[in-house]
C-alpha cells in the first residue's frame, strides 16, 4: 500500500511541472502541448523521488501499520487521470492534422509526449479506481 500511495503522490506532485511550461505558439493546442510536456517532465522527476522516499520510510519506520489511502485520494487521482487523458487525446487529434501545426518542431516527438502523458493519466485512473475499490471493500 505504501508503494501505491508513493506512486499516486508522485503523479500528482508532477503536475507542478506544468506550471513551468511555455507554449511555442498561439492557440489552445500549443498551450495543451506545453502543459503536457511540463507535466511529463515533472512526473519523471517526482515519481522516482516519491518511491525513494517510500523506501526510506519503510526502512526506518517502526513497523506500525498505516491506514490505506482514502476516498479523497482516490477521487482526486481519478479526476486527475481523466483530465490528463482527455487533454492528451485533444493534443493527439491536433497533431494529426495535415500539414502539422505551425510551431511544432517534430510532430513524432510531440506525439510521443502526448502518448506518454496519456499513459500516465491512464495509470492515475487505474490507481484511483484501485484506491476507491479497496476503500469500499474495507468499509464492508
Amino acid at each position: 500500500m505504501l508503494v501505491l500511495r508513493a506512486v499516486s503522490l508522485g503523479l500528482l506532485a508532477g503536475s507542478a511541472g506544468a506550471l513551468l511550461a511555455e507554449p511555442r505558439g498561439d492557440g489552445p493546442g500549443h498551450l495543451r502541448l506545453a502543459l503536457l510536456t511540463g507535466l511529463l517532465i515533472g512526473q519523471f522527476l517526482t515519481v522516482p523521488l516519491s518511491l525513494a522516499g517510500a523506501l526510506l520510510w519503510s526502512a526506518f519506520s517502526s513497523g506500525e501499520r498505516r491506514r490505506p489511502p482514502g476516498v479523497p485520494l482516490g477521487t482526486l487521482l481519478l479526476g486527475f487521470g481523466v483530465l490528463v487523458v482527455l487533454q492528451a487525446r485533444a493534443v493527439l487529434g491536433w497533431l494529426d492534422t495535415e500539414p502539422p501545426p505551425g510551431g511544432v518542431g517534430d510532430p513524432d516527438g510531440e506525439t510521443g509526449v502526448a502518448l506518454f502523458t496519456g499513459l500516465s493519466g491512464g495509470l492515475a485512473i487505474l490507481l484511483g479506481l484501485t484506491v476507491l475499490t479497496r476503500r469500499l471493500r474495507a468499509h464492508r
